[in-house]
C-alpha cells in the first residue's frame, strides 16, 4: 500500500518563509530600488502641511489718473492770442515781441537819456509809429509786460509829451518824427555847436555857431520849417 509522507510542521514554515523572501527579492529586482531623490521628494511632499491661505476676494483697484489743471497762459501768450484774433499788422513781429521791444527801449532810454537823446514817451511814440497796429499792440501790451511805462505810453498816444532834439535836421510839427514849436535848451560842456532854423523856402531864419558854452537856448516858431543841430548835445523843451 502506497503511503504519502509530509514534512514536519516546522519545516513547512521554513519553506514558506524562503518562498516569500524569494518573491520579494524578485519583485525588487523587477521594479528597481527607489532613488534617494524620489524618497526625499516624497518625504518632503508628505511633510509639507496643507495650505490654509484663502484666495483674495478684494477687487483690484486701478490707480486713478492724476487730475492736472490746465496750465495758465502767460501775459505774453494772452497778448499773442489777442493779436492773432485782431489780425494786428506788426511788420512780421508777434504782439508780445513788438510790445517787449518797446519795454526794452523804454528801459534803455530811461537808464541813459544822454545817449538815447529822447524821452521815454518819445521812444514809445516812435515804436508805435513803426507798424500799422503799433498803437493797439502797445496799448494792450505795455500795461501787462512793463506797467511802469503805462503813464508814458498814455502821453505818447495823446501827443502831449516832451520831444528831445539831437544832432539831426527835424521838420516842425506834431508827428512822432517831428519837433513841435517851443523853447528848447541844451546844457553841459558845449563846444563847436551849430544850430539853424529855416523857413519853408529854405531861407535861414536864425542860426548860431558856439565855440564854447555851458548853456544855449533857442526858440522855434510854428512858422519854421526845419531845425538843424550839430554837435550841440541834447535839446530839451522848457515849459
Amino acid at each position: 500500500m502506497f503511503r504519502m509522507s509530509f514534512p514536519p510542521p516546522g519545516r513547512q514554515r521554513r519553506v514558506g518563509t524562503l518562498l516569500a523572501v524569494v518573491c520579494v527579492s524578485t519583485l525588487v529586482i523587477a521594479l528597481g530600488e527607489p532613488s534617494g531623490d524620489d524618497t526625499a521628494t516624497a518625504t518632503s511632499a508628505s511633510a509639507r502641511p496643507p495650505s490654509t491661505a484663502r484666495p483674495s476676494t478684494a477687487p483690484e483697484v486701478s490707480p486713478s489718473p492724476r487730475s492736472t489743471a490746465p496750465a495758465r497762459r502767460t501775459p505774453a501768450q494772452r497778448l499773442d492770442i489777442l493779436g492773432r484774433a485782431k489780425k494786428w499788422n506788426l511788420s512780421g513781429s508777434s504782439a508780445s515781441e513788438f510790445a517787449q521791444d518797446a519795454c526794452d527801449m523804454a528801459d534803455e532810454t530811461d537808464s541813459r537819456p544822454d545817449l538815447a537823446g529822447e524821452s521815454v514817451a518819445q521812444a514809445l511814440a516812435m515804436r508805435t509809429a513803426s507798424a500799422d497796429s503799433g498803437k493797439d499792440a502797445l496799448r494792450a501790451g505795455i500795461p501787462v509786460l512793463c506797467p511802469k511805462w503805462t503813464k508814458a505810453l498814455k502821453a505818447s498816444l495823446s501827443g502831449q509829451y516832451d520831444r528831445w532834439i539831437t544832432d539831426d535836421t527835424y521838420d516842425i510839427g506834431t508827428e512822432p518824427s517831428q519837433i513841435p514849436p517851443g523853447t528848447y535848451r541844451t546844457a553841459g560842456d558845449i563846444s563847436d555847436c551849430y544850430w539853424e532854423r529855416t523857413a519853408a523856402n529854405g531861407d535861414v531864419i536864425d542860426n548860431g555857431l558856439v565855440t564854447a558854452a555851458r548853456r544855449i537856448t533857442v526858440h522855434i516858431s510854428a512858422s519854421d520849417s526845419t531845425f538843424t543841430s550839430d554837435n550841440c548835445g541834447v535839446w530839451t523843451p522848457i515849459h
